[in-house]
């Protein structure tokens, strides 16, 4: 099964991700290991209208709610990933394979604790490290920082906002700078010295007792605050070349991240990340925020790369031969009478040899025929060569009137050369006529005419020339392909009246009419 998008891991980041893209109507498979970093947590603080909520209840709700907007999740584990933009290969541990067209990181990281017994089993309790999430509940008490970088200063500053009785205990081989002890002495922070040998608890475990100190002394304590190294659960990223990097405070490592832009692209196309995985120090509410901005967005660009789609699939019914073949296998598509445009154009020329240039169903090339010339009706859609062979057997000028397969766009007369050369309303994008009419030109004899008439930009108005002019230009945008030896007769926008095909009501339209001829 093919999704838009797939979102690996299920927390906040990846939850709110999933929500922006859903409500965008993409289709999403949130795979999810089940492994919040804030599992162990009772409450979640500063998520503004859900204050307090239980972790794991407040991603019970965003599943229902993802849920209600067509969001799939699938509580298994990725284990590989590969193929690239729009065709990735998700594969999780459960055997299940997926294809989408893009990915969303949003598995978080795992925190590396310090190595001292009996601090993991409390992780989330009262063994703590942010005093955003949960300073407020450990106000008043007794605290202990353990100061496992040159940073433990910094969680000194904020805890003692919250409690008169902090004590920082370094870890053997830390040092704190000057500056920094210099603020915990003034702010009064007890300063000790020494690895604690072990966290303390009661004998059933319910409470925190202290830290056992290097000396082995029991500093009796309430909560417990460490920095914990968080480090990037992306290890599936590897095979394409994504490694987790240093995250730096201040010049100090401090646990690995997957790098992004603001826009949460990494360095592969088509895969993106989200929340902790991609800047440890997000609070809760953060990270959320992070998701849905990166779900914004991936959607984007998908929604970007669809219009571009459509834009060539838009290019190819209008200047692509499969489209036209269709079209003139159909009914028929034209009135069968001559372009006006010619017919003030060419009914003075003297009779020769002409090539009606995009004839479609040949009311140009007849009506050249009837007044006398040698017509070589070309097409690119043999359908429409049929239709001319047809009706110019019909109107008894088989004999006046041969068709020639051709493209514009690679046309090479070879030395062959036609007394008219027109061509009505051929068209291609982004000024490519200019090189058309440059062949057209090449195969005008001496003393010859080029006549070229497409729609003119200002027809956008009208309704009429599908909502944009990048295929239409002016007739003096036409005027480089042309060199000194040409006598340019006419260039301008020919106003014209003409009913309108679905309405009947008669609008006003122009024509860019490119008349000159070849001295010689």
């Amino acid at each position: 099964m093919t999704f838009d998008v797939v979102v690996v891991g299920g927390g906040v980041a990846g939850l709110s991700g999933a929500m922006a893209l859903g409500r965008s109507r993409r289709s999403v498979l949130v795979i999810d290991a089940g492994e919040p970093r804030n599992a162990p947590a009772d409450h979640a603080h500063n998520y503004l209208g859900r204050e307090g909520v239980p972790p794991l209840e407040l991603l019970e709700i965003g599943r229902a709610e993802v849920a209600a907007y067509g969001v799939e999740v699938l509580a298994d584990r990725v284990v590989g990933l590969s193929g690239e933009a729009g065709s990735f290969v998700v594969t999780t541990e459960g055997g299940r394979r997926v294809t989408a067209r893009r990915i969303l990181v949003a598995g978080g990281v795992s925190d590396e604790l310090p190595d001292v017994p009996g601090l993991a089993e409390r992780w989330g309790k009262d063994v703590l490290h942010c005093p955003y999430c949960h300073g407020w509940e450990v106000r008043d008490r007794r605290i202990a920082i353990l100061g496992t970088t040159p940073m433990a200063g910094h969680q000194g500053l904020l805890f003692r906002q919250l409690s008169d009785d902090v004590t920082l205990v370094l870890l053997d081989g830390v040092e704190l700078p000057v500056e920094e002890l210099e603020k915990m002495v003034a702010i009064g922070v007890t300063i000790v010295h020494g690895t604690p040998q072990e966290v303390v608890a009661t004998d059933d475990g319910a409470a925190l007792v202290g830290l056992r100190l290097a000396d082995g002394s029991v500093l009796e304590r309430d909560a417990i605050v460490v920095a914990s190294m968080p480090h990037a659960r992306a290890d599936y990223l590897g095979p394409l070349g994504i490694e987790p990097a240093p995250f730096e405070v201040n010049g100090v490592a401090h646990g690995s991240v997957v790098p992004v832009e603001p826009s949460g692209a990494t360095s592969v196309p088509g895969i993106f990340a989200a929340g902790n995985v991609t800047d440890v120090s997000m609070v809760l509410v953060a990270s959320a925020a992070h998701g849905v901005r990166v779900g914004a967005w991936i959607n984007a660009e998908l929604a970007g790369e669809e219009a571009a789609a459509a834009v060539a699939e838009h290019r190819a019914s209008l200047f692509e031969r499969p489209a036209w073949e269709e079209r003139y296998s159909g009914d028929k598509v034209w009135s069968g009478r001559v372009n006006v445009q010619l017919a003030a154009e060419a009914a003075d020329l003297p009779p020769g040899r002409a090539l009606d240039v995009g004839c479609g169903e040949g009311g140009d090339a007849l009506w050249l025929a009837e007044r006398g010339w040698q017509v070589t009706a070309s097409d690119f859609a043999e359908a429409a060569l049929a239709r001319v062979t047809e009706h110019a057997a019909d109107a008894g000028l088989g004999d006046r009137v041969t068709t020639r397969l051709l493209d514009v766009r690679t046309f090479e007369p070879d030395d062959e050369t036609w007394d008219l050369v027109t061509a009505h309303f051929v068209h291609l994008p982004d000024g490519g006529m200019v090189d058309v009419v440059r062949r057209l030109a090449s195969a005008v004899a001496p003393g010859g005419t080029l006549l070229v008439v497409g729609h003119a930009p200002s027809d956008v108005h009208s309704g009429l020339r599908h909502g944009h002019d990048s295929f239409m230009h002016t007739a003096d945008q036409l005027l480089p392909a042309l060199g000194d030896e040409w006598r340019v007769e006419v260039c301008e926008s020919r106003p014209r009246i003409q009913p309108h095909p679905e309405t009947g009501e008669e609008i006003a339209i122009a024509d860019a009419v490119l008349r000159a001829r070849l001295e010689g």
